[in-house]
């Protein structure tokens, strides 16, 4: 074998001293012409241009040093200052090839040959390429030294690609690659562009050691608008002179076509949760556009920034048009977003010091002399009110904020505090109670149909100077535009805040979401959004299909149907909560009676509480399969009975959207319950617990849920 090497390699050599004599322009294709094909991007079409490319020999014979010779496996052609760095290996006695390339670069000419013997001169940057790559040196045992020159193996994947085609967004990109280096980042509109002509340059994006030999890193970078164009991430190394890899990333439509734009700046590659800015992104487009509807009278901004901030140790602020956010909060609390709808509502408010805003208001009741002390609190509790119609209720029940004012006493017998859950349900009180309507009904809102908030916004927006928000003095313009709002019923806002009181103690009043408010026609119909869904505060009913349950107490192994466990590993779309990892999700379908799944009475998934649920899962079971079986092995069966489950249902479904009932058991407390459900095919499976366990407690305790398909 290795006299057989040596007899190629010195074939291959003298083949390829033959061929030195004759001069040749060749292209990629391996053709004798003289043009090959260039791609140019923009303007949102591709086009194919010719460019002239010639590769000529040098006079004299092939440069051939005393160490190595370069030998294609197969054919490939050097195009376009280019090499595919996968296609070759080099072959030499040197005891260490890697650095020859590295010193002798400079002053050597280079070739590289195909097994006929063609060649192809490699440049400058193309040797250096190949020294900065770094070839893998393999010894031989007759003397000579193999080396591998690796492929960089670059994945590029956009990980938010609704904000990357608005103007001056973050393109962000999860590296992995076998460079154990750092390295530079252009994006460039041209393929394989250098920092000169890149419309942004990213210096030394640090990677580190992933195993198998690869690096990970991300990279993030600014590109101006271009929606459907195609831009190049390029791997650079000498400060973006030699270009590595160039991937090319279309600039996708934006998933919101708006008028609004969002901006991230900061440290966003340090927020943990791979959803959080998407999450955002949705907020933003869903929210900002309704509030500016509402709220603004069209010299308010349109271009919001978001901002994180690995150095700010608080929470999150608004100045002007961006949001920050404190990195470590984002990362201990990544469910926690409804504070970027409240400080938007800032940025519509506009509000300045029009109301005092920062101070305290000082008011003296001329009927009784006495002074009343009042925290300015209408810009921030607006600002709560916003986020809560609008985030929290406006289009999702994911993050819906859930509370139940006839018997939470706090959320009417508050005392004006700037920040407070009490004032997001006093003000959808106002809201509903004196909402703005379409009198006229043209579809068009003027200062005569405004209701109370509506004409406080505006009172404050076209005031000449600022004036007090205090709740208690009849004589401001704040609570002269409560008057008028209310239609001379109220003179203050503390006199509203008292019939609140009386509505909430009796029941007359009982918040159940904004879907039947009157004014909603002003927030719909927007242009890039959908209209809210106006998730309500009403109970699911259960299916009126129920089959009689095979049970099992007081047993040390339950008895199962034969066959397969068809929910084994089932992955699992979504749960209502899980106490930790230990006792999560996953041990409900492990297949194991010594593991169980444990939630706690507080529930992640604030859909569950929406809907009357204790807890709940749907899971996936990878494809469509058939069953006519489900069990239930309660935590009874190794603990205590009290923990078994009471109530559930279950619901089948092809797509995961269009649900069916299959089963729904009012009363079943047993360690281990068999249901034949009749023969089904289906892909989800969900469970949704009415009552938990019969103490009560709203915690669930479930060992292993299962499905068979009978013989």
């Amino acid at each position: 074998m290795k006299k057989l090497l040596l007899i190629v390699m010195l074939l291959v050599l003298a083949i390829a001293m033959v061929a030195c004599a004759t001069p040749e322009t060749t292209t990629q294709d391996g053709t004798d012409s003289t043009t090959a094909p260039t791609t140019t991007v923009g303007g949102g079409e591709t086009t194919t241009t010719q460019e002239k490319t010639e590769t000529t020999e040098p006079e004299g014979k092939l440069e051939k040093t005393e160490n190595y010779t370069a030998v294609l496996n197969e054919e490939q052609w050097v195009s376009k200052g280019d090499i595919d760095t996968t296609k070759f290996q080099y072959f030499g006695s040197a005891t260490d090839v890697t650095a020859k390339i590295g010193m002798e670069y400079k002053n050597r000419t280079w070739f590289l040959l195909d097994e006929n013997g063609n060649k192809t001169e490699m440049k400058y940057a193309e040797v250096r390429k190949l020294g900065t790559i770094g070839a893998r040196v393999e010894s031989k045992a007759d003397g000579t030294n193999e080396i591998t020159v690796t492929e960089v193996n670059t994945i590029v994947q956009a990980s938010w690609k609704s904000v990357t085609a608005k103007a001056g967004s973050y393109l962000m990109f999860d590296f992995t690659t076998n460079l154990p280096m750092n390295f530079y980042m252009t994006v460039t509109k041209d393929e394989g562009g250098k920092a000169a002509s890149a419309v942004y340059k990213q210096d030394g994006v640090t990677v580190t050691k992933a195993g198998s030999g690869k690096y990970t890193g991300v990279a993030k970078c600014t590109v101006p608008y271009a929606k459907g164009q195609t831009f190049y991430i390029n791997i650079c190394v000498d400060d973006g002179a030699t270009v590595l890899a160039s991937i090319p990333v279309e600039i996708t439509a934006a998933k919101y076509d708006s008028q609004y734009s969002l901006m991230f700046q900061g440290d966003w590659e340090l927020i943990k949760d791979p959803d959080y800015l998407a999450n955002l992104v949705d907020l933003f487009y869903n929210v900002y556009p309704r509030l500016y509807a509402r709220f603004a009278f069209g010299s308010e901004p349109k271009q919001i920034t978001f901002m994180a901030d690995k150095n700010y140790d608080g929470v999150a602020y608004c100045a002007g048009t961006t949001v920050c956010v404190s990195v470590a909060y984002a990362n201990s609390n990544p469910r926690d977003l409804g504070f970027f709808s409240h400080e938007i509502t800032h940025s519509v408010q506009q509000y300045g010091r029009l109301t005092n805003y920062g101070g305290k208001n000082n008011w003296t009741d001329p009927s009784t002399g006495k002074v009343i002390t009042c925290n300015s609190w209408w810009t921030e509790n607006m600002a709560n009110f916003g986020g809560f119609r609008y985030f929290h209720w406006g289009y999702s029940t994911k993050f819906v904020q859930i509370y139940n004012v006839q018997t939470q006493s706090y959320l009417w017998n508050w005392n004006w505090e700037p920040y407070g859950d009490g004032s997001k349900l006093f003000l959808s009180y106002v809201d509903q109670t004196f909402p703005t309507t379409d009198k006229n009904n043209d579809g068009k809102v003027t200062t005569d149909e405004y209701g109370v908030i509506d004409l406080i916004n505006y009172t404050i927006k076209t005031a000449s100077q600022s004036f007090s928000d205090h709740p208690y003095d009849p004589e401001s313009p704040f609570n002269k535009a409560v008057y008028t709002a209310t239609g001379g019923k109220f003179k203050t806002m503390e006199e509203v805040r008292q019939q609140y009181e009386k509505d909430c103690r009796s029941g007359a009043w009982v918040f159940k979401g904004f879907g039947n408010c009157v004014d909603n026609f002003r927030t719909e119909n927007l242009p890039g959004i959908p209209n809210p869904t106006y998730p309500m505060l009403e109970k699911v009913t259960p299916g009126d299909k129920t089959n009689t349950p095979n049970i099992q107490n007081d047993v040390e192994t339950p008895t199962l149907p034969s066959g397969t466990n068809l929910a084994l590993n089932a992955t699992v779309v979504e749960y209502s909560s899980q106490i930790s990892d230990r006792e999560g999700i996953a041990k409900a379908f492990d297949g194991k009676l010594d593991t169980m799944w444990r939630g706690g009475a507080a529930v992640s998934d604030y859909k569950y509480e929406l809907q009357g649920f204790d807890h709940g899962f749907i899971i996936d079971l990878g494809e469509s399969k058939a069953f006519d079986t489900y069990v239930l092995v309660n935590a009874g069966l190794s603990k205590n009975d009290s923990f078994n489950m009471v109530s559930w249902e279950i619901l089948v479904s092809e797509d995961g959207k269009n649900w069916t009932s299959v089963d729904y058991q009012a009363s079943c407390a047993n360690d281990v319950v068999t249901v034949n459900v009749g023969d089904q095919t289906a892909r989800y499976i969900e469970m949704r617990v009415f009552k938990a366990d019969k103490g009560s407690s709203g915690s669930i305790r479930l060992m292993e849920f299962m499905l068979f398909k009978a013989d």
